[in-house]
């Protein structure tokens, strides 16, 4: 950066030999300007507008150094005043404090010294605009989180209203978001939303336009360019920041610069114009009064009744060939992928629906994607929610698979439980109602327990016990003869079994259910 400086003098020789010995160069500071007294520096000051240091003599007519230093303390504070006199007087130099005035030297100067003192002005000058500038920048930003988050007050009044300030909105997005995050450590995807924001600041950087970028969600990452001359964006700039290695990311910009208090208003704007972005292979869409949607597009209905009937009837070639050809409508007929994701949960439902109304039959809630919350800035494409509905397929075919086994396995078991009610009163065993349903003894037993709850032993005892009780009260068979009636082959395994299961004895339950009766 160079700064600007006027030379006042009223001598010529002094002022030809300040202008062109020293090189001011070589500490970035240029003259851009002499004076031959105050009331001409002070016009001089007012017709260029971006002095920074002046140098002037204490004596001169008209306008003193005194008097111009007065001036610019209150007119131009920001300007650094450096006095030169011939005078050793110590109530100039203290009148020359009071101005403000940064340095008083006296003549003759010392080349050395006076270039050392206008460098350590010039390195002034430089941090109080670094400090000015990251103040302005803080408020800024904090002015456009306050505006995105609806919070008003404090930071945003505190901007500057006669100058307010204006910034070029846009909003970013990875175009296959989920795919490229799915597999990223949590570090790696720290250095992946890093480098997405680096590229863009530093791509603006190269145009010599300052930006400010934060996530405002994920896949969502807003930027507002603010620049003091407020040059225009153009598509040379937003193109530039379309591919970094593999990031693709694609744009919507606003159509203009706007007051950052505006902000609140364009920024939900930006966001809706989210949805048009599958419309179109174009890596930007600015937001205007022209974006929209031509129609609504008709629902696919028989589409999808022959998606589900190929998916109930597990016919897997033409299910993959018909929900091909239901996002390819969905793409050509310019489906907003809310559209999409509602299409396929009523898919799913129907299919739920289906399998529970089956006669007998208890499905369990299917897990599906699309039964789900599905945020289409994460799942930002056709091609995206096209994998969660093949994904959503799997699960119902593996689904199938267990109906169509629990299906068979209850049949077995019905088969053997009529065959076991048949013969239960015979000395009935496990391998010969294996084999009359054709499974081994050992998979019929597992499968006996986990159907019924009981093992094979303990169900048929049950029935016996059952009968035997029914046998105790409506006839007058002898204990004994009732257990082999009822297939027990030993009186006193009959009596253990039926006091395990009803608390007393044979003999005991008959006495208690006669006296029942009797009341």
């Amino acid at each position: 950066m160079t700064y600007k400086m006027l030379l006042v003098d009223d001598e010529p020789i002094i002022l030809r030999g300040l202008r062109l010995t020293i090189p001011w160069e070589t500490i970035n500071v240029e003259v851009i300007d002499i004076a031959q007294d105050g009331e001409e520096a002070i016009e001089k000051i007012k017709e260029h507008g971006n002095i920074e240091i002046v140098i002037t003599d204490v004596k001169m007519t008209k306008v003193d150094g005194l008097q111009l230093a007065n001036f610019l303390y209150n007119h131009f504070p920001h300007i650094r005043t450096i006095i030169l006199s011939g005078y050793d007087e110590f109530e100039y130099a203290q009148q020359a404090i009071k101005l403000g005035v940064k340095d008083y030297l006296l003549k003759p100067v010392k080349i050395a010294e006076l270039v050392e003192k206008v460098k350590l002005l010039a390195n002034e000058i430089e941090l109080e605009k670094h400090q000015r500038k990251k103040m302005h920048e803080t408020r800024l930003r904090n002015s456009i989180m306050e505006q995105i988050s609806d919070i008003q007050g404090g930071i945003i009044t505190a901007l500057d209203s006669s100058n307010p300030t204006k910034v070029y909105p846009f909003i970013s997005l990875h175009q296959n978001y989920m795919r490229k995050i799915n597999n990223l450590s949590d570090g790696k995807f720290e250095e992946f939303l890093v480098g997405w924001e680096k590229t863009i600041e530093n791509r603006l950087n190269e145009f010599g336009l300052s930006s400010y970028s934060f996530f405002t969600e994920k896949n969502i990452l807003l930027t507002c360019v603010y620049d003091e001359e407020r040059q225009q964006m153009s598509a040379q700039m937003l193109q530039s920041l379309k591919w970094d290695d593999d990031l693709a990311l694609r744009f919507i910009p606003f159509d203009k610069w706007i007051p950052v208090e505006n902000l609140k208003t364009v920024y939900p704007l930006l966001v809706a114009a989210v949805k048009f972005l599958p419309f179109t292979d174009d890596f930007c869409i600015v937001v205007s009064d022209q974006l929209c949607r031509a129609t609504e597009p008709a629902y696919p209905h028989e589409l999808e009744k022959k998606v589900i009937h190929s998916i109930v009837h597990k016919e897997d070639e033409n299910v993959y060939l018909l929900v091909n050809e239901l996002f390819q409508y969905f793409s050509s007929n310019k489906f907003f992928l809310e559209e999409v994701i509602e299409v396929c949960r009523n898919l799913f439902n129907q299919i739920s629906q289906h399998y529970e109304s089956l006669g007998g039959k208890k499905v369990h809630q299917w897990d599906f994607h699309f039964k789900e919350t599905i945020n289409v800035h994460l799942y930002n494409s056709y091609e995206l929610l096209a994998e969660l509905f093949y994904q959503d397929l799997s699960i119902i075919r593996k689904e199938q698979s267990e109906l169509e086994s629990i299906d068979k396995q209850d049949l077995l078991i019905d088969h053997a439980k009529e065959y076991i009610h048949e013969f239960y009163g015979t000395n009935i065993k496990v391998h010969e109602v294996a084999d009359i349903i054709n499974i081994t003894p050992n998979y019929f037993s597992s499968l006996f327990k986990r159907k019924t709850g009981v093992n094979f032993n303990e169900y048929v005892n049950q029935l016996r016990v059952n009968e035997a009780k029914v046998l105790l009260v409506e006839t007058p068979f002898k204990v004994s003869e009732i257990s082999e009636q009822v297939g027990f082959l030993e009186y006193k395994y009959f009596v253990g079994v039926f006091k395990k299961h009803t608390g007393m004895t044979p003999t005991n339950y008959r006495k208690f259910r006669s006296l029942q009766s009797v009341k």
